[in-house]
């Protein structure tokens, strides 16, 4: 089943309710960046062909490293 709310979130990604609501907010403006990239790439196919898969793998590795992080 889906859990909608989970409490522990975010102290179980090791961030307290600041540091979350940062990377969150910048997670969203870069995921709105790709959004505008990729309506771009759809119209024209040739440009950005990488730009998502790139988007992709980088989004994992920041949220890999803020989960790793102390506090």
């Amino acid at each position: 089943t889906m859990k909608i709310f989970n409490f522990k979130h975010p102290k179980d990604v090791n961030l307290n309710y600041f540091q979350h609501l940062k990377f969150s907010w910048y997670e969203s403006i870069r995921a709105f960046g790709i959004g505008l990239v990729m309506i771009i790439h759809g119209i024209i196919p040739c440009i950005f062909d990488n730009t998502f898969s790139n988007y992709i793998k980088k989004a994992m590795e920041r949220v890999e490293t803020v989960t790793e992080k102390e506090i």
